[in-house]
């Protein structure tokens, strides 16, 4: 019998070196950036927050959200109905 090796880390070198370099950079910009906006988003507010207010903004917010999703879920499922039906005519098949 032949002796089979597997080896979990692979020896060929990538083939598009700049794309690596730019997802690195890529990454470290948007953590700089979200890092940056979170501390301006803490920060930036002065005086006190009405808490009955943001939980009620952030419930209607989440009612919509939840309304959207549902409504493309529906959507996309009527899609997938309708290119299921296509295949049914069986003067088509040979």
């Amino acid at each position: 019998m032949e002796n089979l090796t597997f080896s979990a880390v692979s020896t060929t070198a990538p083939k598009h070196r700049w794309l690596k370099k730019g997802s690195k950079f890529a990454k470290k910009a948007v953590l700089s950036l979200t890092t940056l906006c979170c501390m301006v988003a803490m920060f930036g507010t002065t005086g006190e927050v009405d808490t009955s207010s943001f939980i009620t903004t952030a419930c209607t917010v989440l009612k919509s959200v939840i309304c959207l999703i549902g409504g493309g879920v529906g959507v996309w499922g009527v899609v997938n109905l309708l290119e299921g039906y296509g295949n049914d005519n069986r003067a088509m098949r040979s």
